[in-house]
Protein backbone atom coordinates (compact mmCIF):
# COMPACT_ATOMS: atom_id res chain seq x y z
CA UNK A 1 0.00 0.00 0.00
CA UNK A 2 2.30 2.40 -1.45
CA UNK A 3 2.80 5.73 -3.50
CA UNK A 4 3.11 3.10 -6.15
CA UNK A 5 1.34 0.30 -6.27
CA UNK A 6 -1.88 -1.45 -5.05
CA UNK A 7 -2.24 -5.24 -3.78
CA UNK A 8 -4.48 -7.61 -4.75
CA UNK A 9 -5.71 -10.26 -2.75
CA UNK A 10 -8.19 -13.07 -3.76
CA UNK A 11 -9.30 -10.41 -6.59
CA UNK A 12 -9.78 -7.82 -3.54
CA UNK A 13 -8.10 -4.28 -4.15
CA UNK A 14 -6.42 -3.23 -1.25
CA UNK A 15 -5.75 0.34 -2.29
CA UNK A 16 -4.01 3.55 -0.67
CA UNK A 17 -7.18 5.57 -1.39
CA UNK A 18 -9.14 4.78 1.28
CA UNK A 19 -6.83 5.72 3.96
CA UNK A 20 -5.73 9.01 2.34
CA UNK A 21 -9.80 9.43 2.23
CA UNK A 22 -10.01 8.67 6.45
CA UNK A 23 -6.88 10.89 6.82
CA UNK A 24 -8.75 14.16 5.36
CA UNK A 25 -11.66 12.72 7.16
CA UNK A 26 -10.59 12.46 10.51
CA UNK A 27 -7.74 15.67 10.54
CA UNK A 28 -10.33 17.71 10.10
CA UNK A 29 -12.26 16.76 12.93
CA UNK A 30 -12.16 18.15 16.28
CA UNK A 31 -12.15 14.45 18.20
CA UNK A 32 -10.05 12.70 16.08
CA UNK A 33 -10.36 8.35 16.12
CA UNK A 34 -6.66 8.11 15.15
CA UNK A 35 -4.92 10.85 16.58
CA UNK A 36 -1.45 9.75 15.98
CA UNK A 37 -1.63 9.78 12.34
CA UNK A 38 0.09 13.22 10.96
CA UNK A 39 0.56 13.93 7.20
CA UNK A 40 3.99 12.26 7.42
CA UNK A 41 2.48 9.40 8.00
CA UNK A 42 0.06 9.39 4.78
CA UNK A 43 2.40 11.15 2.40
CA UNK A 44 6.18 9.89 3.24
CA UNK A 45 8.94 12.23 2.36
CA UNK A 46 12.60 10.59 1.56
CA UNK A 47 13.74 10.41 5.74
CA UNK A 48 9.98 9.23 6.21
CA UNK A 49 10.46 6.25 4.23
CA UNK A 50 13.39 5.19 6.86
CA UNK A 51 11.28 5.27 10.16
CA UNK A 52 9.43 2.20 11.08
CA UNK A 53 7.56 3.60 13.39
CA UNK A 54 5.74 5.75 11.14
CA UNK A 55 4.71 2.25 9.25
CA UNK A 56 3.80 0.60 12.44
CA UNK A 57 1.56 3.45 13.68
CA UNK A 58 -0.34 3.57 10.32
CA UNK A 59 -0.67 -0.43 10.71
CA UNK A 60 -2.22 -0.38 13.61
CA UNK A 61 -5.43 -1.86 15.37
CA UNK A 62 -6.64 2.20 16.19
CA UNK A 63 -6.36 3.28 12.72
CA UNK A 64 -8.68 0.17 11.57
CA UNK A 65 -10.88 1.03 13.94
CA UNK A 66 -11.30 4.88 13.21
CA UNK A 67 -11.54 3.48 9.69
CA UNK A 68 -14.64 0.99 10.61
CA UNK A 69 -15.99 3.40 12.27
CA UNK A 70 -15.66 5.67 9.12
CA UNK A 71 -17.39 2.67 6.79
CA UNK A 72 -20.23 2.25 9.21
CA UNK A 73 -20.97 5.81 9.29
CA UNK A 74 -21.00 5.37 5.17
CA UNK A 75 -17.80 8.18 5.18
CA UNK A 76 -16.11 4.97 3.49
CA UNK A 77 -17.39 2.55 0.56
CA UNK A 78 -17.48 -0.57 1.28
CA UNK A 79 -14.56 -1.25 -1.17
CA UNK A 80 -12.43 -0.19 1.69
CA UNK A 81 -13.07 -3.30 4.04
CA UNK A 82 -10.28 -5.40 2.27
CA UNK A 83 -7.75 -2.25 3.34
CA UNK A 84 -8.87 -2.13 6.81
CA UNK A 85 -8.45 -5.89 7.24
CA UNK A 86 -5.11 -5.58 5.53
CA UNK A 87 -4.02 -3.00 8.54
CA UNK A 88 -5.66 -4.93 11.40
CA UNK A 89 -3.44 -8.23 9.88
CA UNK A 90 -0.66 -6.24 9.70
CA UNK A 91 -1.12 -4.94 13.03
CA UNK A 92 -1.56 -8.18 14.70
CA UNK A 93 1.86 -9.31 12.70
CA UNK A 94 3.85 -6.60 14.13
CA UNK A 95 2.51 -7.46 17.61
CA UNK A 96 3.82 -10.86 17.09
CA UNK A 97 7.47 -9.25 15.87
CA UNK A 98 7.09 -7.39 18.60
CA UNK A 99 6.40 -9.09 21.70
CA UNK A 100 6.99 -8.46 25.61
CA UNK A 101 6.13 -9.08 28.71
CA UNK A 102 3.64 -5.97 29.54
CA UNK A 103 0.70 -5.86 31.57
CA UNK A 104 -2.52 -5.76 30.10
CA UNK A 105 -0.95 -5.88 26.33
CA UNK A 106 -3.04 -7.48 23.29
CA UNK A 107 -3.36 -11.02 22.66
CA UNK A 108 -0.34 -11.01 20.47
CA UNK A 109 1.81 -8.73 21.84
CA UNK A 110 2.40 -10.88 24.32
CA UNK A 111 5.50 -12.93 24.60
CA UNK A 112 5.94 -15.52 21.80
CA UNK A 113 4.62 -19.26 23.04
CA UNK A 114 3.82 -20.68 19.78
CA UNK A 115 0.31 -20.59 20.69
CA UNK A 116 -2.82 -21.92 18.71
CA UNK A 117 -3.96 -17.77 17.47
CA UNK A 118 -0.17 -17.16 17.16
CA UNK A 119 0.99 -19.96 14.92
CA UNK A 120 -2.81 -19.33 12.89
CA UNK A 121 -2.33 -16.00 11.80
CA UNK A 122 1.12 -16.64 11.22
CA UNK A 123 0.12 -19.34 8.45
CA UNK A 124 -2.51 -17.03 7.48
CA UNK A 125 0.27 -13.91 6.70
CA UNK A 126 2.58 -16.61 5.22
CA UNK A 127 -0.31 -17.55 2.78
CA UNK A 128 -0.91 -14.13 2.34
CA UNK A 129 1.85 -13.04 0.87
CA UNK A 130 2.50 -16.26 -0.81
CA UNK A 131 -0.88 -15.13 -3.49
CA UNK A 132 -0.71 -11.60 -2.46
CA UNK A 133 -0.13 -9.43 -5.93
CA UNK A 134 1.38 -6.02 -6.55
CA UNK A 135 0.43 -4.14 -9.63
CA UNK A 136 2.15 -0.45 -10.60
CA UNK A 137 -0.67 2.39 -10.17
CA UNK A 138 0.05 3.77 -13.29
CA UNK A 139 0.67 0.96 -15.82
CA UNK A 140 -1.18 -1.67 -14.09
CA UNK A 141 1.47 -4.18 -14.59
CA UNK A 142 1.98 -6.76 -11.93
CA UNK A 143 5.29 -6.28 -10.43
CA UNK A 144 5.13 -8.35 -7.52
CA UNK A 145 8.45 -10.40 -8.10
CA UNK A 146 10.14 -6.77 -7.78
CA UNK A 147 8.40 -6.21 -4.20
CA UNK A 148 11.91 -7.14 -1.75
CA UNK A 149 9.43 -6.48 1.82
CA UNK A 150 7.35 -9.72 0.61
CA UNK A 151 10.81 -12.09 0.84
CA UNK A 152 11.70 -10.31 3.79
CA UNK A 153 8.51 -11.02 5.72
CA UNK A 154 8.17 -14.29 4.45
CA UNK A 155 11.46 -15.01 5.39
CA UNK A 156 11.35 -13.67 9.25
CA UNK A 157 8.11 -15.78 9.99
CA UNK A 158 9.61 -19.06 8.98
CA UNK A 159 12.93 -17.46 10.70
CA UNK A 160 10.69 -17.29 13.31
CA UNK A 161 9.12 -20.74 13.74
CA UNK A 162 12.91 -22.13 13.09
CA UNK A 163 14.31 -20.11 16.09
CA UNK A 164 11.43 -21.25 18.31
CA UNK A 165 11.85 -25.35 17.24
CA UNK A 166 16.13 -24.38 18.05
CA UNK A 167 15.05 -22.18 21.32
CA UNK A 168 12.77 -25.25 22.44
CA UNK A 169 15.69 -27.94 22.11
CA UNK A 170 17.57 -26.56 25.31
CA UNK A 171 14.65 -24.91 27.28
CA UNK A 172 12.24 -27.68 28.10
CA UNK A 173 10.45 -25.46 30.71
CA UNK A 174 6.97 -25.20 29.84
CA UNK A 175 6.98 -21.52 30.91
CA UNK A 176 9.54 -20.47 28.55
CA UNK A 177 8.42 -17.51 26.43
CA UNK A 178 10.01 -15.76 23.94
CA UNK A 179 10.46 -11.52 23.65
CA UNK A 180 10.84 -10.98 20.26
CA UNK A 181 11.23 -7.24 20.53
CA UNK A 182 14.84 -8.58 21.73
CA UNK A 183 16.03 -10.00 18.51
CA UNK A 184 14.97 -6.65 16.38
CA UNK A 185 17.78 -5.08 14.70
CA UNK A 186 16.57 -1.46 14.65
CA UNK A 187 18.59 -1.04 17.89
CA UNK A 188 21.44 -2.48 16.01
CA UNK A 189 20.82 -0.13 12.98
CA UNK A 190 20.70 3.09 14.34
CA UNK A 191 23.55 2.77 16.52
CA UNK A 192 25.75 1.66 13.26
CA UNK A 193 24.15 4.28 11.35
CA UNK A 194 25.14 6.91 13.92
CA UNK A 195 29.02 5.60 14.25
CA UNK A 196 28.69 5.45 9.99
CA UNK A 197 27.75 9.14 9.87
CA UNK A 198 30.25 10.52 12.27
CA UNK A 199 33.56 10.09 9.75
CA UNK A 200 33.42 12.20 6.76
CA UNK A 201 29.76 11.39 6.72
CA UNK A 202 29.28 8.32 5.13
CA UNK A 203 31.66 5.68 6.45
CA UNK A 204 29.60 2.16 5.22
CA UNK A 205 32.92 0.45 7.43
CA UNK A 206 34.70 2.08 10.21
CA UNK A 207 37.83 0.58 11.71
CA UNK A 208 37.94 -0.93 15.47
CA UNK A 209 39.38 2.47 16.40
CA UNK A 210 37.08 4.61 14.88
CA UNK A 211 34.39 2.36 15.88
CA UNK A 212 35.54 2.88 19.83
CA UNK A 213 35.87 6.64 19.20
CA UNK A 214 32.50 7.09 18.09
CA UNK A 215 31.12 4.64 21.02
CA UNK A 216 32.88 6.98 23.12
CA UNK A 217 31.79 9.98 21.67
CA UNK A 218 28.18 9.06 21.48
CA UNK A 219 27.86 7.89 25.25
CA UNK A 220 29.82 10.91 27.04
CA UNK A 221 27.15 13.28 24.70
CA UNK A 222 24.36 11.72 25.34
CA UNK A 223 25.36 11.06 29.27
CA UNK A 224 26.16 14.72 29.69
CA UNK A 225 22.98 16.60 27.43
CA UNK A 226 20.37 17.41 29.06
CA UNK A 227 19.08 21.24 28.68
CA UNK A 228 19.77 23.36 26.05
CA UNK A 229 22.14 25.80 27.25
CA UNK A 230 23.24 22.65 29.57
CA UNK A 231 27.00 24.26 29.65
CA UNK A 232 25.87 27.61 31.93
CA UNK A 233 22.82 26.86 33.46
CA UNK A 234 23.05 27.02 37.05
CA UNK A 235 22.37 23.35 39.00
CA UNK A 236 19.07 22.20 39.33
CA UNK A 237 19.46 22.09 43.15
CA UNK A 238 20.28 26.10 43.48
CA UNK A 239 17.46 26.51 41.11
CA UNK A 240 14.51 24.52 42.75
CA UNK A 241 15.92 26.47 46.44
CA UNK A 242 15.26 30.32 44.52
CA UNK A 243 11.73 29.01 43.70
CA UNK A 244 8.69 29.95 45.82
CA UNK A 245 6.07 27.47 46.52
CA UNK A 246 3.68 30.83 44.87
CA UNK A 247 2.29 30.48 41.85
CA UNK A 248 4.75 31.34 38.92
CA UNK A 249 5.76 34.73 39.27
CA UNK A 250 8.15 37.15 36.73
CA UNK A 251 11.13 36.73 39.04
CA UNK A 252 10.37 32.73 38.75
CA UNK A 253 9.89 32.59 35.03
CA UNK A 254 13.48 34.31 34.48
CA UNK A 255 15.11 31.92 36.57
CA UNK A 256 13.84 28.65 34.78
CA UNK A 257 13.56 30.11 30.90
CA UNK A 258 16.71 32.74 31.07
CA UNK A 259 16.83 33.11 27.21
CA UNK A 260 13.45 31.78 26.58
CA UNK A 261 9.92 33.90 26.77
CA UNK A 262 6.80 31.19 27.92
CA UNK A 263 4.39 31.55 25.50
CA UNK A 264 1.52 34.18 26.48
CA UNK A 265 -2.15 34.77 24.87
CA UNK A 266 -2.22 38.12 23.88
CA UNK A 267 -5.74 37.91 22.56
CA UNK A 268 -8.29 35.59 23.93
CA UNK A 269 -9.12 32.76 21.78
CA UNK A 270 -12.44 31.31 19.79
CA UNK A 271 -13.27 27.74 20.28
CA UNK A 272 -16.52 25.86 19.10
CA UNK A 273 -18.66 24.67 21.65
CA UNK A 274 -20.35 21.59 20.37
CA UNK A 275 -22.85 19.54 22.36
CA UNK A 276 -21.52 15.60 22.38
CA UNK A 277 -25.07 14.19 21.91
CA UNK A 278 -24.98 16.31 18.00
CA UNK A 279 -21.55 15.44 17.05
CA UNK A 280 -21.19 13.30 13.88
CA UNK A 281 -20.91 9.33 14.77
CA UNK A 282 -17.08 9.73 14.20
CA UNK A 283 -16.53 12.39 16.40
CA UNK A 284 -19.08 10.97 18.89
CA UNK A 285 -16.91 7.67 18.94
CA UNK A 286 -13.95 9.70 20.07
CA UNK A 287 -15.33 11.43 22.74
CA UNK A 288 -16.96 8.44 24.24
CA UNK A 289 -13.04 6.86 23.85
CA UNK A 290 -11.59 9.15 25.71
CA UNK A 291 -14.82 9.31 28.83
CA UNK A 292 -13.51 5.63 28.94
CA UNK A 293 -10.12 6.73 29.82
CA UNK A 294 -10.65 9.38 31.98
CA UNK A 295 -12.95 6.90 33.99
CA UNK A 296 -9.78 4.39 33.91
CA UNK A 297 -7.73 6.90 35.23
CA UNK A 298 -10.48 7.33 38.31
CA UNK A 299 -10.64 3.87 39.12
CA UNK A 300 -6.91 3.67 39.39
CA UNK A 301 -7.64 6.29 42.06
CA UNK A 302 -10.41 4.36 43.66
CA UNK A 303 -11.51 0.94 42.73
CA UNK A 304 -14.24 -0.98 44.38
CA UNK A 305 -16.85 -3.43 43.43
CA UNK A 306 -19.71 0.02 42.99
CA UNK A 307 -17.13 1.99 41.21
CA UNK A 308 -16.08 -1.26 38.76
CA UNK A 309 -19.78 -2.08 38.14
CA UNK A 310 -20.54 1.77 36.90
CA UNK A 311 -17.43 1.94 34.95
CA UNK A 312 -18.54 -1.37 32.74
CA UNK A 313 -22.32 -0.41 32.86
CA UNK A 314 -23.07 -0.58 28.86
CA UNK A 315 -23.61 -3.65 28.05
CA UNK A 316 -24.94 -3.37 24.36
CA UNK A 317 -23.46 -2.30 21.38
CA UNK A 318 -25.25 1.21 19.81
CA UNK A 319 -23.65 3.56 17.05
CA UNK A 320 -21.86 5.97 19.53
CA UNK A 321 -19.90 2.67 21.08
CA UNK A 322 -18.23 1.75 17.67
CA UNK A 323 -14.69 3.12 18.28
CA UNK A 324 -14.41 1.23 21.61
CA UNK A 325 -15.89 -2.15 20.37
CA UNK A 326 -13.35 -2.86 17.87
CA UNK A 327 -10.43 -0.96 19.57
CA UNK A 328 -11.13 -3.48 22.92
CA UNK A 329 -8.73 -6.33 23.21
CA UNK A 330 -10.05 -9.58 23.77
CA UNK A 331 -10.25 -10.51 27.58
CA UNK A 332 -11.23 -13.94 29.15
CA UNK A 333 -14.85 -12.93 29.82
CA UNK A 334 -15.27 -12.47 25.66
CA UNK A 335 -17.38 -9.08 26.82
CA UNK A 336 -18.57 -6.72 24.38
CA UNK A 337 -15.73 -3.85 25.25
CA UNK A 338 -13.27 -6.12 26.07
CA UNK A 339 -11.40 -4.31 29.29
CA UNK A 340 -12.77 -0.67 28.48
CA UNK A 341 -14.24 1.40 30.88
CA UNK A 342 -17.47 2.17 29.68
CA UNK A 343 -20.01 3.96 32.45
CA UNK A 344 -23.45 5.25 32.70
CA UNK A 345 -24.62 7.81 29.95
CA UNK A 346 -24.46 10.51 33.48
CA UNK A 347 -21.08 10.10 33.18
CA UNK A 348 -20.90 11.33 29.19
CA UNK A 349 -22.71 14.40 30.29
CA UNK A 350 -21.08 15.29 32.93
CA UNK A 351 -17.95 15.33 30.96
CA UNK A 352 -19.91 17.15 28.40
CA UNK A 353 -20.64 19.73 30.93
CA UNK A 354 -16.96 20.18 31.88
CA UNK A 355 -15.74 20.47 28.43
CA UNK A 356 -18.09 23.23 27.58
CA UNK A 357 -16.96 25.14 30.50
CA UNK A 358 -13.45 24.84 29.75
CA UNK A 359 -13.92 25.89 25.87
CA UNK A 360 -16.36 28.72 26.84
CA UNK A 361 -14.04 29.74 29.85
CA UNK A 362 -10.57 29.04 28.73
CA UNK A 363 -9.56 31.79 26.14
CA UNK A 364 -10.87 34.64 28.60
CA UNK A 365 -9.10 33.09 31.50
CA UNK A 366 -5.91 31.77 29.71
CA UNK A 367 -4.69 35.67 30.00
CA UNK A 368 -4.81 35.41 33.91
CA UNK A 369 -3.32 34.32 36.72
CA UNK A 370 -4.30 31.14 38.29
CA UNK A 371 -5.92 29.69 35.27
CA UNK A 372 -6.19 26.01 36.51
CA UNK A 373 -7.59 27.33 40.29
CA UNK A 374 -10.19 29.50 38.35
CA UNK A 375 -11.02 26.69 35.79
CA UNK A 376 -11.94 24.42 38.86
CA UNK A 377 -13.95 26.75 40.62
CA UNK A 378 -16.22 27.10 37.25
CA UNK A 379 -16.00 23.41 37.23
CA UNK A 380 -17.32 22.60 40.50
CA UNK A 381 -20.81 23.66 39.90
CA UNK A 382 -21.24 20.78 37.67
CA UNK A 383 -23.64 18.45 39.83
CA UNK A 384 -22.43 15.02 39.31
CA UNK A 385 -23.67 11.72 41.68
CA UNK A 386 -21.69 8.82 41.59
CA UNK A 387 -23.21 5.56 43.52
CA UNK A 388 -19.58 5.11 45.59
CA UNK A 389 -19.14 8.15 48.19
CA UNK A 390 -15.53 7.42 47.72
CA UNK A 391 -15.61 8.41 44.05
CA UNK A 392 -13.60 11.81 43.86
CA UNK A 393 -15.06 14.24 41.51
CA UNK A 394 -12.61 16.27 42.37
CA UNK A 395 -9.75 14.19 40.90
CA UNK A 396 -11.67 13.96 37.87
Amino acid sequence: MSHQHNFKYNNELIEKKHLVSFYNQDSKSNRRTAPKITYSHIFLGPFEKLRVYLAAQVFSESVAAGMLVSLQSSNLPDTSLPTINFIQNMDKLFDIFNSSKRPASKNFNRPFKNTGAQISHLKFMENFFKILQVFNKKTNVQVTNQINFIRGLLISITGLFQLWESLKCTNTDESYVLNTNRIKQDRLENLFGTFRTQHNGNNINPSPIQFIWSFKQNFWFSYFTHLDNANDIADLDEILSKINTDPFNEETIKIIFQEKNPFKFKNTLKIDTPNYRNLLMPEKNAFIYVCGFLMKKCIDKHSCEVCINYAKFQKKLDDSFLLCHFKAYENSEKSMFGNLMMPQHEFFDFIDELENIFINRFPQLSIENEVGIKLELNMTNVIFQHPCPLFSNEYL
